[in-house]
């Protein structure tokens, strides 16, 4: 018996559009709002539709009440982009019904009322506390909305706030939208089930003139998704829109691109494995599939995480037999030097050997993209453009006598 290494197994891959990602509170509790300009990827706006419920039933706001504001507060759990450039909120009510037992996904969008409730234009700021009514709180985003749209609140039957359901009769939910970016700009990431993210209206009873609240919730009983538009990547660079709008796969062997928020994955094939050992029974030690970053020059950081999948018969996408080990094995995580992902697909390479599975092409995209707003450019196998750094599956076997 002899133990092997060797890393010249060709490879095959380009970039494609992804369809489409669920999004809905039923999958993630994150909601992306924002417009950024990548100089690669182009522009991607993002938006979130969501319900907001009562904090209690039944709740009066007396005879007579006297207004002082309505917030939105949005709780901050991340950013990508450039955080130094200002970027302008809309809130619009919607006019169609949210449903909480739908699936809804990142292409969705649901019709507004047309009317804007509130705006702000300001600079994402994820460090300093939040004095409200002396009391310091966690970074976050505070809106004023308008005072016609509180005042329709305030001034509503009694039998409006008897229960959730008359509630979201009377007030379906809110689109929270950004103006497009016209520079780098960025997006903002809200933990949609903190605390902080709610609707709290703010009152007097006469005298004595303490102020009142009153909050409606955003939580996990809450029907909401976040909608993404990548504006048909008319934005992005001449080498992205060859290979996802124009079909060239031959310069996905230079490099490939994934982009989260539903955007863009990439094909990878595995053609001549089985030729590759067609000299005889190898046993496969390890089988590691190994991407380098390449990198444009940007700030833009790379995602935490990768994906890889099968890709059946059917279309569909199926764990490889190798996911089922522990993740420190199996891999998939950006290394601690920043520049590099591997995956051990030791077992899935072993069954094609066998015939006992097909050579199914895998897919391989940014994890969590429903949640996170990277972007990432890899390396493609092509070993003379792309040497010591390019995309490769490295073999350790024990040829069978």
């Amino acid at each position: 018996l002899s133990v092997i290494l060797d890393d010249n197994a060709g490879l095959l891959s380009h970039s494609l559009i992804e369809d489409s990602v669920r999004t809905d509170g039923n999958v993630i509790q994150t909601g992306s709002v924002g417009s950024m300009l990548d100089p690669v990827f182009g522009r991607t706006d993002a938006q979130v539709f969501t319900q907001l419920r009562l904090s209690e039933n039944g709740h009066s706001f007396g005879e007579e009440p006297i207004f002082d504001s309505l917030v939105l507060s949005l709780d901050y759990s991340g950013f990508y982009g450039d955080s130094m450039e200002s970027q302008t909120i809309r809130i619009y009510e919607l006019a169609d019904t949210l449903n909480t037992d739908s699936s809804y996904y990142s292409d969705q969008t649901i019709a507004d009322l047309g009317v804007e409730i509130g705006s702000l234009t300001f600079v994402p700021n994820l460090t300093d506390s939040i004095d409200v009514g002396g009391n310091l709180f966690p970074p976050h985003l505070r809106i004023k909305l308008n005072e016609d749209f509180a005042l329709k609140i305030l001034n509503a039957d009694a039998e409006v706030f008897d229960d959730n359901g008359s509630w979201l009769d009377f007030m379906k939910g809110i689109r929270i939208t950004a103006d497009q970016s016209t520079g780098p700009g960025g997006i903002m990431l809200f933990d949609m089930y903190s605390a902080l993210t709610a609707m709290t209206m703010y009152y007097r009873l006469g005298d004595p003139e303490d102020t009142l609240s009153f909050t409606f919730l955003s939580n996990s009983n809450c029907a909401r998704f976040t909608g993404f538009d990548h504006n048909e990547y008319q934005d992005a660079s001449a080498e992205l829109k060859a290979q996802i709008l124009d079909g060239d796969t031959i310069q996905g062997q230079e490099l490939i691109y994934l982009q989260a928020m539903g955007g863009v994955k990439a094909q990878l094939r595995l053609p001549d494995i089985q030729e590759f050992f067609a000299d005889g029974p190898v046993a496969i030690n390890e089988a590691r599939l190994v991407f380098s970053i390449y990198d444009d020059g940007t700030e833009l950081g790379p995602p935490p995480q990768l994906a890889l999948a099968l890709i059946d018969e059917e279309g569909d996408y199926v764990l490889l037999p190798d996911a089922g080990e522990s993740t420190t094995y199996y891999g998939g995580y950006l290394n601690d030097a920043g520049d590099q992902y591997f995956f051990r697909i030791s077992r899935h390479v072993q069954q094609v050997l066998t015939g006992d599975s097909p050579n199914y092409p895998l897919i391989l995209l940014i994890s969590g993209g429903s949640f996170r707003a990277n972007r990432l450019i890899l390396h493609g196998p092509d070993n003379v453009v792309n040497a010591d750094k390019r995309m490769h599956l490295q073999v350790i076997y024990t040829r069978l006598n």
